[in-house]
């Protein structure tokens, strides 16, 4: 019993040995490739914390870069349209100083235009005037002479109008005259007719007697 224990103890010590020298060169081994890792991930820590700086750095100047393009384009457009705008306003005020120099001078043109209106509707209003006083008076003279040549038609008219009452009355008086004659005449002559053939009967009744008178 006792030797089967030292024989298991002298195992173990030796398993020691050779397990122990065996683990040390583990351990050791472990420690290496554990301090290899732990560098190679220090330096990987380290190159991703560059890459990751550099891309920050990249995006920060990107995007700074790009915020500046972005504030250029603004600027530039922002600038383009004030000039725009002012181009723009200003092309508004000359065209309204247009129209008001040119409405100013269509006023003017006008005012000017009935001016000349009044003057020459003025003007053709005074010869109208004397035209209607030469007309008017020409009227006047006319109407005088109308008067006077048709009292002096009147006149002649009546004249003529009495010279021929007298002369037909004369021509009636004549032919009433002549009438009263020839009925005259007229009655002499049919009392002759009578008188011839009262006559005449009594010669043909004293015919007749006669021839009568021998047959009794």
């Amino acid at each position: 019993m006792a030797s089967k224990e030292i024989e298991n103890s002298s195992m173990d010590q030796v398993r020691e040995l050779l397990m122990g020298t065996h683990l040390k060169d583990m351990e050791t081994r472990l420690k290496r490739q554990e301090k290899t890792i732990l560098h190679e991930i220090a330096n990987l820590r380290d190159t991703m914390q560059n890459r990751v700086d550099s891309l920050e750095n990249f995006m920060k100047n990107e995007f700074s870069s790009f915020l500046r393009r972005l504030q250029e384009e603004k600027d530039e457009r922002t600038s383009l349209l004030k000039n725009e705008h002012r181009e723009r306003t200003e092309a508004i005020k000359s065209e309204q100083k247009e129209r008001g120099r040119a409405f100013k001078e269509e006023k003017n043109e006008r005012e000017q235009a009935f001016k000349r209106l009044d003057q020459d509707l003025a003007a053709k209003e005074k010869e109208t005037e004397r035209k209607f006083a030469s007309v008017s008076s020409s009227l006047d003279a006319a109407e005088k002479g109308l008067r006077e040549l048709m009292l002096s038609e009147n006149t002649r008219l009546t004249q003529t109008l009495e010279e021929r009452y007298q002369e037909l009355m004369e021509r009636i008086a004549n032919t009433a005259s002549q009438i009263r004659h020839d009925v005259v005449s007229r009655s002499n002559l049919s009392a002759m007719f009578a008188e011839a053939a009262v006559r005449f009967s009594e010669h043909e009744a004293e015919e007749l007697s006669e021839y009568t008178e021998p047959e009794s």
